[in-house]
């Protein structure tokens, strides 16, 4: 059971967040972390319609975490009270991506509304590929998608 229905991760998904942002294994994001970029604006610009459902089944798509439904509603139900809590959509911007290694990304967005910004975190993981073909996601799966309005964490 997830203890805040803000956050959606796979068990032991936490322990990803262990890896240090200065870890010597980071990357430059690359083309295919700007698809992720793609996929995660479409999110964004399906919250942004008040269709939080459909964007939350969209951005799922071929991920486990798809099959948590109590913590996908809860975290529907919160992401479509984002507009009464911090007033009217504005626009999105990207504020990090990361690549650590070659099958994980970090990426960081402001969700900004008239009264205050939303953070965005999503987190993707590759299943490192043995072979077999890569299926419409190119084998990237969401593993951790969470927000928050802790403005200090953009410090670090």
């Amino acid at each position: 059971m997830i203890r805040n229905p803000w956050v959606l991760a796979l068990p032991l998904a936490a322990a990803i967040f262990l890896i240090s942002d200065r870890a010597s294994s980071a990357q430059e994001p690359t083309e295919e972390v700007q698809k992720l970029h793609g996929r995660v604006s479409s999110f964004l610009e399906g919250v942004s319609r008040g269709t939080p459902q459909a964007a939350y089944e969209e951005l799922l798509r071929g991920s486990q975490l798809i099959t948590q439904t109590e913590a996908v509603e809860a975290l529907v139900q919160e992401t479509a009270r984002i507009e009464e809590n911090y007033g009217q959509y504005r626009e999105f911007e990207q504020v990090d991506a990361r690549q650590i290694g070659e099958d994980l990304v970090l990426m960081r967005y402001l969700y900004k509304c008239d009264n205050f910004t939303v953070i965005w975190y999503f987190t993707f993981y590759r299943t490192p590929t043995r072979g077999e073909l890569a299926d419409e996601n190119g084998l990237w799966r969401v593993i951790i998608v969470r927000f928050d309005t802790r403005l200090e964490s953009l410090a670090d």
